[in-house]
């Protein structure tokens, strides 16, 4: 019989995430052969602010339907091709059958045995473990997970093995294979007093240190053994213990610092080996001038908050990070405006709005009857997506080996204005079916110019009446630079003009047209045949998105045969128009 599954690959171009038929077979005990591995097949947390790639994560809460004892089959790269990205096999192979054995604070583990005939299993048998991972396959309309992306019901019904590559790796990289060194959790065989001694001793054992005990679900004989200790004093609640056990584990994940996931904030691993931010920060910038890995990889497991995996790049520490926002916020218009964004992990986020404005109040006499008709508001959503956004920088080896070179400052302002850049670009003229959607796109065609290639001085208050007076308190101008200048050439005109003026503070504010402040940028079209070159609008009407973080990938060969190598910056943005009527532009003609 075949089942459907929910599998999650890690591949360049992002996850796979697809539904896959497993066809079940297994053969007998014997057929197999033992490995000394243990898997840690589904792991609690994940390697970015304690996610997966996917922004999904295991908690010790999450149901995966399995107790101690239940075996489970295993696949090569959940049926893919091992060579080939996105290819499945033709027929997939059972390399083999798992055993549940328990969990930990790190997640569930598994006990593999491989078929010896098998290929694939030969393959895994021959590569370094340190390059093996696993991943987790689930019964896909069982699946249960929060608004926050955590997991609470992850029916396993198939385990992968592979070993990674460039492309070939999980979504959630914690999923690691080891050599077993102890026993995860084992099932007490009877219920007697020396059964009671050693449910005792585990607990205390437990308190001292990180020892392994089986979770409440997963412990096989459970009720036998609570019915005989009944009797007996002291008396043992096993539930209880595992009750506590488990609360302690989910506390651990939930302190501060965190992030806020809905109404669940859960914290990545606490740091290790003594290493954290100054270290994390030290091994980022020795990645970026020398390429070297190993100090990198260490302080992002060390400090998972910070890192995510080779092949995403690894997530800018926040000094740098602050200094990238701030030199973004010098030129974006979004942040000169002062207008919110929202930050999010998700692929999108929904935006509440409302079709309709309320009506005004009913004027009502003294101990008169209520005459008021009832309304009720509706509300909509606006999803705005978040897309991905990158920028290759090239920089040369000398200045990459140069320890007195500001490389720092050079990037962080290099990709701070890219940022803005981009960000204004998106704001103003994005298209919105496969991109971000900009103000002149999603906005509303209020006035049709009478000329190609003029701007008549009547049509300005016109344009400017079409926008409803609720959104005229936060209004601005959005418009090219030479249409600014074009429009302060008119003859015959009356308008009010400011082009910018010095304050006794010290900071200048830009020009206004009409009191209204004016936005200048290239990006919008300049006068002519069917361009959009006006618009009055209010942006706090214009939903923005943006995903914490901003990842550097080092390529070393890209450019090696210039003596240069490329820096990959990773971004993701996404913003749209939520209320079109709050955004008038003027067209000309053809």
């Amino acid at each position: 019989m075949s089942e459907l599954y929910r599998i999650k690959i890690q591949v360049p171009e992002g996850i796979i995430e697809r539904e896959d038929d497993t066809e079940k077979r297994m053969k007998a005990d014997g057929d197999y052969v033992e490995t000394g591995w243990r898997v840690l097949g589904v792991p609690f947390g994940g390697p970015i602010d304690g996610r997966d790639l996917d922004g999904e994560a295991f908690t010790p809460e999450t149901d995966i339907w399995l107790k101690v004892g239940d075996k489970v089959n295993l696949t090569y790269y959940h049926g893919f091709d091992p060579d080939t990205i996105g290819k499945k096999q033709a027929n997939p192979a059972l390399i083999g059958r798992a055993t549940y054995v328990g969990a930990d604070e790190r997640g569930h583990w598994f006990e593999p045995v491989l078929d010896s005939e098998e290929p694939l299993a030969q393959r895994l048998m021959k590569a370094d473990i340190t390059e093996l991972r696993a991943s987790s396959g689930a019964i896909n309309h069982l699946v249960r997970k929060d608004a926050g992306g955590l997991i609470s019901v992850w029916p396993v019904g198939e385990l992968a093995l592979f070993d990674i590559n460039e492309w070939r790796r999980p979504a959630n990289d914690f999923a690691v294979i080891e050599a077993k060194t102890e026993v995860i959790a084992e099932a007490i065989p009877e219920a007697d007093e020396s059964a009671v001694d050693a449910v005792e001793e585990s607990v205390e054992a437990e308190s001292k240190s990180n020892s392994i005990i089986p979770m409440e679900e997963n412990t096989m004989d459970e009720e036998k053994i609570v019915e005989e200790v009944k009797a007996e004093e002291p008396k043992v609640d096993i539930k209880a213990i595992a009750d506590e056990i488990r609360k302690s584990i989910v506390e651990e994940l939930k302190a501060e610092p965190g992030v806020e996931r809905g109404e669940r904030t859960v914290k990545a691993p606490a740091v290790i080996d003594g290493l954290g931010e100054k270290s994390y920060k030290s091994a980022f910038w020795n990645y970026v001038r020398t390429g070297e890995e190993s100090d990198i990889r260490k302080a992002a497991k060390a400090a998972l908050q910070e890192g995510t995996n080779t092949e995403g790049g690894y997530l800018v520490p926040d000094d740098e990070y602050g200094s990238i926002i701030a030199k973004r916020d010098e030129e974006s218009i979004i942040s000169r405006l002062g207008l919110m964004r929202v930050t999010t992990n998700r692929d999108k986020y929904n935006f509440p709005t409302e079709d309709a404005s309320l009506a005004k109040f009913t004027l009502v006499a003294e101990e008169g009857p209520i005459s008021a008709a009832e309304e009720e508001p509706t509300f909509a959503q606006v999803a705005v997506p978040i897309y991905k956004f990158t920028k290759l920088i090239k920089v040369s080896e000398e200045l990459l080996e140069d320890e007195n070179s500001n490389l720092e400052a050079f990037l962080t302002n290099a990709i701070g204005r890219a940022v803005a850049d981009t960000e204004n670009y998106y704001a103003l003229v994005g298209g919105g079916t496969t991109v971000p959607q900009g103000a002149f796109v999603g906005g509303t065609a209020g006035l049709t110019l009478d000329d190609d290639t003029t701007i008549g001085v009547a049509e300005i208050p016109e344009l400017m009446g079409k926008l409803g007076s609720p959104y005229h308190n936060g209004a601005v101008w959005v418009m090219n630079p030479a249409t600014w200048f074009y429009l302060k050439g008119l003859t015959g005109s009356q308008f009010i003009f400011t082009s910018g003026v010095a304050r006794l503070s010290g900071t200048v504010d830009g020009p206004t047209l009409e009191g209204y402040p004016v936005i200048l940028n290239s990006n919008v079209a300049a006068i002519g045949a069917t361009n959009k070159s006006l618009l009055f609008g209010n942006f706090n009407y214009m939903g923005f998105v943006t995903n914490r973080g901003l990842r550097i990938r080092r390529l070393n060969e890209l450019y090696a045969g210039t003596g240069q190598v490329g820096i990959l910056a990773t971004y993701r943005f996404g913003c749209a128009v939520l209320q079109a009527e709050a955004f008038q532009y003027a067209i000309h003609p053809t």
